[in-house]
């Protein structure tokens, strides 16, 4: 008998169907081999999707650094490390936004803010509307995350560590964390990080902790381990060098790279 035509057609559209399984399809396809090559895998394949997504937005996937609404409460970092601020030196924020940055070196009047901002690469420069506005942004979050600065922000410290967590940020902001400021030398006096003299009429920063005759480049002042210039010139001291909280908080504490939270505990798990 001759072949139907239908069912031909039927067949090569079961065999198309196969070879070209359906998005859902390929899903169940995994779960149900996650569940029989091991009775541990599906949670470990759920646990790893879980993690990858604590360090991205629920909404778009990508970087939570790249959404200006996520930094609204980080305008001011003196107020975001709990800092009381004096509006003589670091000036107001109205008085900041009228020269259209979104941040202007504290020490300064407003004549010798511009002298600063040649110093540092154009990209770097927190002009509003900018390239430099989004990386003076981007910078904030790395360099300061939110769970380093308030237990409120951790959700993976076991509450037995809880002290260990307040013991180790009162220390810090006693003993390392400053913000620096900016000022006009008046001696010839060489720069920490470069060894190149910062003259008489050029502006330089001043950080506290390393005493009142070192001064920087505005360049030069950057952080030891990512060499990224200090946002905001918040920095701290460990070691005679300098450091972003982040990566002084990691020169003392394991920090998780799932979660991004400091380890206070004893036992953890490190990828080889």
């Amino acid at each position: 008998m001759p072949e139907d035509p239908r069912a031909t057609l039927l067949d090569r559209g079961r065999k198309i169907s196969s070879s070209f399984p359906s998005r859902e399809r390929n899903f169940a396809v995994r779960r149900r081999e996650a569940r029989s090559n091991s009775p541990h895998r599906s949670v470990l394949l759920l646990d790893a999707y879980r993690l990858y997504h604590l360090k991205t937005c629920n909404s778009c996937k990508c970087p939570r650094e790249s959404h200006d609404v996520f930094h609204e409460e980080w305008v001011n970092v003196r107020e975001r490390l709990g800092i009381g601020q004096d509006q003589d030196k670091w000036g107001s924020r109205d008085r900041v936004i009228s020269q259209g940055l979104a941040w202007a070196p504290p020490g300064l009047p407003p004549y010798k803010v511009d002298q600063y901002f040649k110093c540092l690469p154009q990209d770097k420069v927190p002009k509003l509307g900018t390239s430099g506005e989004k990386y003076r942004e981007k910078q904030l979050m790395i360099q300061l995350p939110k769970q380093d600065l308030a237990l409120a922000y951790c959700r993976h410290v076991d509450p037995a560590h809880h002290t260990s967590y307040e013991d180790f940020i009162t220390a810090r902001n006693e003993i390392a964390l400053d913000i620096a400021y900016a000022k006009e030398c008046t001696t010839k006096t060489d720069c920490p990080e470069c060894g190149r003299s910062v003259n008489p009429g050029e502006v330089g920063v001043l950080a506290p902790k390393f005493g009142d005759k070192i001064l920087w480049h505005p360049s030069c002042f950057i952080c030891s381990h990512c060499k990224q210039l200090l946002v905001d010139l918040t920095y701290c001291v460990h070691d005679d060098y300098l450091y972003c909280e982040r990566h002084y908080a990691e020169q003392l504490k394991p920090r998780c790279s799932a979660c991004d939270e400091l380890i206070f505990s004893g036992e953890y798990t490190k990828a080889m």
